[in-house]
């Protein structure tokens, strides 16, 4: 017994050792960038950033002195400026406390043909007619509304509804649907002549051809004339997408899409920055009726949205880059 414990015990004493346990490999030590280099980065990326907003600065605060006419903006082809209605005073009329009369005031309305609800929304477009439109003062009783339920009646209750249309007013349609052609977008349009008979107008016709309770581009407005450009240049782009021209196409939707994505830009500015924005009952556009603030920018916006489709349709990049310049040119002189 004593033999085989001292062979056990020798056996044990003679066994190999456990295998050692593998050593973690070296991980090379990252060399951390130079903190020159770093701060060369940092520095050249606030020094772009101080220009970019420079330049925003600049663009945003940009506007005209001059008197009219300007020369016009060919992006590509030249964008006419709404003349004033004729039938405004050629000089600013000096306040006075003096009442206006009852007046009533024609316009020309349109419609996209086809559409048979006349409930708009409506083109006001009295530029198709100019000095054949009339304004006059009204002796007597206003006549009664059109009655509910006819075409007349509808146009007249969709007019009614349109921003600082007062209640007490009356709209009458007074000629028969005649078909046209818009001579700035030359789209095809229906329209008809209305007499806005006006009980108590605050003031003589203005350049909007309104008494003074609306904004529009003829008076100088830059947000109508920011909506006024998107539109224009979105209808130039798919006139010449149709006509396959596509790089003069991808200029104008640049200039559409530019032009919307500055405009909430520069309100914000306007209202913020400069305290210099001035609320607006309602705007009178040239392409899209007559619009309260909101109303105005959401329609900018959406253009905008069309503009950037029609310009990758058109062979552009997606996502295309504008500049500030770009973007607030329409608060300058054209």
């Amino acid at each position: 017994m004593k033999v085989a414990a001292l062979c056990v015990v020798l056996s044990a004493c003679g066994a190999s050792p456990p295998p050692a346990e593998p050593t973690a490999p070296a991980i090379p030590a990252v060399r951390s960038a130079p903190k020159v280099d770093e701060q060369v980065r940092r520095a050249e990326l606030a020094s772009t950033h101080r220009k970019l907003e420079e330049e925003q600065s600049v663009a945003l605060a940009a506007g005209c002195d001059q008197p009219p006419p300007h020369a016009p903006r060919c992006a590509p082809s030249c964008y006419s400026i709404e003349p004033p209605d004729p039938r405004a005073p050629a000089k600013k009329p000096k306040p006075s406390r003096r009442r206006v009369g009852p007046l009533e005031v024609q316009h020309v309305v349109c419609e996209q043909p086809g559409d048979d609800t006349h409930a708009g929304p409506f083109i006001h477009a009295d530029e198709l007619d100019g000095a054949r439109l009339t304004a006059k003062p009204v002796r007597g009783r206003f006549p009664k509304p059109h009655t509910t339920g006819t075409w007349e009646g509808t146009l007249a209750a969709a007019l009614a509804s349109q921003p600082a249309f007062p209640k007490s007013d009356v709209i009458r349609v007074t000629s028969s649907w005649r078909a046209r052609v818009h001579p700035v977008t030359k789209a095809r349009l229906r329209c008809v002549t209305v007499s806005h008979f006006m009980r108590s107008p605050k003031r003589p016709i203005d350049a909007c051809g309104s008494d003074g309770s609306l904004a529009c581009e003829a008076s100088g407005d830059s947000a109508a004339h920011g909506i006024n450009v998107v539109h224009y240049r979105l209808a130039e782009a798919r006139t010449l997408q149709a006509a396959g021209k596509s790089a003069e196409c991808q200029q104008a939707s640049l200039e559409a899409l530019a032009v919307a994505r500055g405009m909430p830009r520069w309100r914000q500015y306007a209202q913020l920055n400069a305290a210099s924005w001035i609320p607006r009952a309602g705007y009178r556009t040239r392409f899209d009726g007559v619009l309260d603030e909101d109303a105005l920018f959401v329609r900018a916006a959406a253009l905008g949205v069309q503009a950037e489709q029609i310009h990758v349709a058109c062979g552009g990049a997606p996502g295309p880059k504008t500049t500030a310049e770009q973007e607030q040119s329409f608060h300058t002189c054209w």
